[in-house]
């Protein structure tokens, strides 16, 4: 299967880890979409500051450009 990067937090209070994923298939109705750049904001790292009660651990990051 393909692989692609991406940007985790692998527990509450842990470090921004790069680790590669498998690529999944597009559901019905989804498309793909090849992305080129990925930055970090600032609710990334309150996300792994664990300021955010409840959240499950390992997160990946969220701003993406394609």
């Amino acid at each position: 299967m393909p692989k692609m990067r991406a940007v985790q937090v692998p527990f509450a209070g842990g470090p921004f880890e790069i680790v590669e994923r498998d690529i999944p298939e597009p559901d019905s109705g989804m498309v793909r979409v090849k992305v080129q750049a990925c930055g970090i904001c600032h609710s990334d790292e309150v996300t792994r500051k664990d300021n955010f009660p409840g959240i499950q651990y390992p997160r990946a990051g969220t701003k993406l450009w394609g």
